[in-house]
This record gives structure tokens, C-alpha cells and sequence, in this order.
């Protein structure tokens, strides 16, 4: 009874935020105290239950380190004219006709290649969202089109971390899975171009040549601005540690700063941190990035992360992982894994943890543990991004300056969701019979 409490009560201290417009740093706070006291009223000592909060904080270290360097890389691109460059002549070569398939399109090329969607969405997403400003194309569908493709590669890529997170859980061959998500992401990925394409009918571009050539002005354009952008998708190739990726990107940036746009180290410095602010016209373009920018994320990441050792270490989840089992008997395995991955998507509030939780609950009802990995992938790594102060999808938003409701219209998102939710639906019927 004491669990199911606790749990209630670390859902409503989301809601609650989200209703009261109450930042979600604190109710994320609030519930790593209730974790807290109630690992101290099952008898675990205060060393015992700060052990638990050190080892989840740990654990996502490195996320941590790679968001900080996400946040530096988007305020040195601009300071250094090569977000600039890129905008400027690359309005030439977009056809407004198709321009949300053409957005989805890049970016899936890229997260394919790099295995990342926070590395798409803060290179190829900012890319993208900044010429939909200057075209004057719907923010809400860019995005979406941004976050669609920066998971087609997060979920099926095989630099992917999730990927390999779900196939060292399950204890399955990466390769193996790629695979299988690739014959299931066919119908998804026709239906998401189809539905994006249907959003661009009849919209007519309107450039905004003012704040584009005000970028000409303000920066000594050189075709030699695109190598850090070129350096990250190259690198990724080689396999490449995503963190020395980064600061090699972030290092070449600054030389080109100082070399070709002039700037002092001071200006330097507060781009890396502050990001870039402009009062001219060409400000609405490129705007935005720095260290503070991911600042929210990074305490969103770090606070929730200190819930895994408790989940790990109680038994917080025993009592529902009982009621689930039973579920699993009754209904379809993905309708079980979407509608559970929700629940845990919404309190974890980071995909690892969603993925970790929702392998948890469900790895004692299946037998094959290629269809759980399978299963996984449609459901925990999709639904994550869905959950707006879930930092999966919450993240790349922010980088890109979306607003937070285009995760929803993130249509390979639903269409994965979808397809699948409904192929296991049949299959458990055809069983039944």
C-alpha cells in the first residue's frame, strides 16, 4: 500500500507543475525527497539512501558532460558566422514545395549516420529550424519534422546508444534488432513523408531577404565555416566519442571566430556560455544557444537520474510488477509495453531510464528476447519523446527553439506507436482464435 502511495503521489508532484506552469525542476526535486523518505521508512540508512542518489547522478555522467558541450557547440556556431553561412546559401538550395519531407528527410540521413538525436537536433535540427524562420514555415511542423528524424537513427541506427542499451539489456545482437526494426519502420516511414508532405501542400514561402542578407553583413562568410558541421557527421562515421566530436567541433569553431569573424576571447567566452543575442534583424535567425541554454536539461537529467538507484534497490516496483504480469496474460504484448512505457516515461523523465524500467517490467513475460528487444524499441525509445518534460523529446526542442507541443507532431513517432500497437493487436487475436 505504501508503494502504491508513493507512486501515486510522484505522479501527481508532475501534474501538478504542469498545471500550476510550476517549473519541473522542482516537482522533479520534490520527488527525489519522497524517494527519499521512503527508502528511509523501509529501514535504509541516510549513507545507504545517498549511495542510491550518487549512483543514478553517476550513471549519467556522461550525458551530462555531452549536454554541456551540446549547449557550448550551438552558441560558437553562431558567434563564428557558420550557422550563418549554412542558412544563407542553403535557402537556395530548398524547394518550399517540399520542405517538411525535405526537413525529416536531411535529418533522419543524419541521426542514421551519427546514431544521436540530441547530436541531429543541435547540428542538422538547428540547421532546419532556423531556414523554417527565415521561409516563415510553421514552427510546430518543423520541429516535428526535426524530432522525427533525429529518432529514425536514435532508434535504429547502429551508433545508437539506445540501440545498444536495449540490446545489452535483453541480451540480444544489435545487428539482429537493426534489422528487425527496419522491417517494421517501412509503413511508419511511408506514412510519415506522405503526412508531412500533406502539411506542405498549398503553403507559399515567404523568405524574409532582409534578415537573410543583414547575416551577410554582420559575417565574413568563407565556404571554409561548414568544416565543424562536416567535422561531426564525418567523425560519428569513424565512430568517434561523441564527447571528442564535439570539442573538436567546438575547438575549430573558435578559431574561426577569432580568425575570420574578428571576435575577442571575452565575446568568445560568453557565446560558449550565453549564446548569442542580436538586436538587428538577422537576430530572430540565429539567436539563442550556450551553456545556460541547457542549464534546465541538465538539472532535469541530473535530479532524475538519482531515482534509478532507488527503483533498482526497493521494492518500490514489486507489488506492480505483479499486476502487470497478469495484464500481460490478457492483452497484446505492445499494448501492454505502449501504455506501460507511458507511465514510466512520465516519472522517469529521461529515455534511459524509460528504457531501463520498461525492460524491468516487462522482461518476465516474454519468452523470445529479440521481440522484447523489438517491443522495446517501438514503445520505451518512441514514447519517451512524447512526455513533455521528458528530455527526450524536451531536449531537442530546446536546441532548436521549437516550441515544446511539436513533439507531437513528431509523426513517425506515432506511426512506429501505431503500426506496430495495431500488428500485435491482430497477431494476439489470430493466437486467441
Amino acid at each position: 500500500m505504501l508503494e502504491i502511495c508513493v507512486l501515486l503521489l510522484f505522479i501527481l508532484f508532475l501534474f501538478l507543475a504542469i498545471i500550476f506552469n510550476v517549473s519541473i525542476v522542482f516537482a522533479l526535486f520534490a520527488n527525489l525527497i519522497l524517494l527519499s523518505i521512503y527508502a528511509y521508512i523501509k529501514k535504509f540508512s541516510l549513507k545507504k539512501i545517498w549511495n542510491m542518489i550518487f549512483f543514478g547522478i553517476k550513471s549519467a555522467k556522461t550525458i551530462l558532460i555531452v549536454f554541456s558541450l551540446i549547449g557550448m557547440i550551438t552558441g560558437i556556431w553562431r558567434l563564428s558566422g557558420t550557422l550563418a553561412y549554412i542558412i544563407y546559401h542553403g535557402i537556395s538550395f530548398i524547394s518550399p514545395k517540399f520542405f517538411y519531407p525535405g526537413v525529416f528527410i536531411f535529418n533522419a540521413s543524419i541521426s542514421l549516420l551519427t546514431g544521436t538525436s540530441f547530436g541531429t537536433s543541435s547540428t542538422a535540427g538547428v540547421i532546419s529550424m532556423s531556414i523554417s524562420n527565415a521561409m516563415g514555415f510553421s514552427p510546430l511542423v518543423t520541429g516535428g519534422a526535426v524530432l522525427s528524424g533525429a529518432f529514425f537513427g536514435d532508434r535504429s541506427s547502429p551508433m545508437s546508444t539506445s540501440a545498444l542499451l536495449v540490446a545489452t539489456l535483453t541480451g540480444t545482437d544489435l545487428y539482429n534488432n537493426i534489422k528487425n526494426m527496419f522491417k517494421t519502420c517501412v509503413i511508419p516511414l511511408v506514412l510519415t513523408v506522405i503526412t508531412f508532405q500533406i502539411f506542405n501542400f498549398g503553403i507559399n514561402a515567404n523568405i524574409d531577404r532582409h534578415s537573410i542578407e543583414a547575416l551577410r553583413i554582420i559575417f565574413n562568410f568563407k565556404p571554409i565555416l561548414i568544416i565543424p558541421t562536416i567535422t561531426i557527421i564525418v567523425l560519428s562515421v569513424f565512430r568517434v566519442n561523441l564527447k571528442i566530436n564535439l570539442i573538436i567541433s567546438i575547438a575549430i569553431s573558435i578559431f574561426f571566430a577569432a580568425i575570420f569573424q574578428d571576435k575577442s576571447a571575452l565575446e568568445i567566452l560568453n557565446a560558449i556560455i550565453f549564446g548569442m543575442h542580436l538586436d538587428s534583424e538577422a537576430g530572430k535567425l540565429i539567436n539563442g544557444g550556450g551553456f545556460i541554454s541547457m542549464l534546465k536539461m541538465l538539472l532535469v537529467v541530473g535530479i532524475s537520474s538519482g531515482y534509478f538507484g532507488f527503483f533498482k534497490n526497493t521494492d518500490l516496483l514489486r507489488g506492480v510488477k505483479r499486476y502487470i504480469k497478469k495484464i500481460f496474460i490478457s492483452f497484446p504484448d505492445m499494448l501492454v509495453m505502449e501504455i506501460m512505457s507511458i507511465i514510466i516515461s512520465a516519472f522517469s523523465s529521461n529515455q534511459t531510464l524509460s528504457i531501463m524500467l520498461t525492460y524491468e517490467m516487462a522482461r518476465e513475460n516474454y519468452e523470445d528476447t529479440s521481440k522484447l528487444a523489438l517491443d522495446i524499441e517501438n514503445s520505451a525509445v518512441m514514447t519517451s519523446a512524447l512526455i513533455p518534460w521528458n528530455i527526450a523529446g524536451s531536449s531537442p526542442m530546446e536546441m532548436i527553439g521549437a516550441p515544446i507541443f511539436a513533439i507531437y507532431f513528431s509523426f513517425y513517432h506515432h506511426y512506429i506507436i501505431l503500426v506496430n500497437t495495431l500488428i500485435s493487436i491482430v497477431e494476439f487475436r489470430k493466437n486467441k482464435k
